[in-house]
């Protein structure tokens, strides 16, 4: 697949999680990690990277709602997004749960699912790495960073294009030189829901999600405290899309992710052998 066609048709589905009072962890965790990850990793060629991650900060502008401090996430790098939107052969398990499932999602505090599409990938870039890497290749648990930054903004209305510009002219060039940094993609948001006994009623959460997303991938969680770090944030071009008073940006979300657990794409990685041969 070209890089082209990775873009328009790749992407992300981002899933944060928090049990509540009413699903022990070891329960949730049980769920997860032997029925519903597995699920999806062993039977869609389309899901490329699968892991699950702890999150330890979370900042957000809705900061008030509790969907913006749920303490565990899932990432799935998606080949095609249209998968996860359209296609009966995914769509038909939200419909056709196990027992198991169905009762311990009706007792959740927070399950908040968000897709996107790929529109920036830095491995495709010919500025890193060469642009040699497929945005959509499978990527198996040991290739998998350990810490990821989640970064979701929507700028203000008349700021989209200048924050694209910074963005992709400053800011992703200025992250790579951070010690640790391995990745920058960008997503937009496709869909949002969020669910459980602690979200809003009518997916009125699920609405105010961000509709930009950066997701930055590093070696360790030391990048933080850098000088190359607080480089990156600190530049007049940065300011000046911002705005001095905050307003270039309307709604914003960070997350720090440590990863938990990481996962072969089975299918995915068959098929690539099969592609080989």
């Amino acid at each position: 697949m070209s890089s082209s066609q990775s873009k328009v048709e790749s992407g992300l589905l981002l899933v944060f999680a928090e049990p509540g009072k009413d699903v022990t962890l070891d329960e949730f965790h049980d769920w997860y990690d032997n029925e519903h990850l597995p699920i999806r990793t062993e039977k869609f060629h389309e899901f490329r990277s699968a892991a699950r991650y702890h999150v330890p900060s979370s900042v957000a502008s809705a900061s008030s709602r509790p969907y913006t401090s749920a303490t565990w996430s899932a990432i799935y790098t998606i080949s095609s997004v249209s998968l996860l939107t359209s296609d009966p052969r995914y769509t038909s398990l939200r419909t056709n749960r196990s027992q198991r499932e169905a009762e311990l999602l009706d007792r959740i505090s927070i399950l908040d699912r968000r897709i996107y599409r790929l529109t920036y990938d830095s491995d495709a870039d010919p500025k890193y790495h060469g642009g040699e890497l497929d945005s959509v290749r499978a990527i198996k648990a040991s290739e998998i960073n350990p810490v990821i930054v989640a970064t979701s903004v929507t700028p203000a209305e008349d700021n989209q294009e200048a924050y694209d510009e910074w963005y992709l002219g400053e800011h992703v060039e200025a992250l790579s030189k951070v010690p640790g940094w391995k990745r920058t993609r960008r997503f937009e948001l496709v869909d949002a829901i969020i669910n459980g006994r602690d979200a809003a009623p009518d997916n009125a959460d699920g609405k105010t999600v961000p509709r930009c997303l950066g997701l930055h991938e590093y070696a360790s969680p030391d990048f933080s405290s850098t000088p190359e770090f607080a480089a990156a944030l600190d530049t007049p071009w940065r300011t000046c899309v911002m705005r001095e008073d905050g307003s270039g940006i309307a709604q914003q979300e960070r997350r720090v992710m440590q990863l938990y657990r990481a996962w072969d794409p089975t299918m995915a990685l068959q098929h690539a052998q099969r592609d080989q041969q």
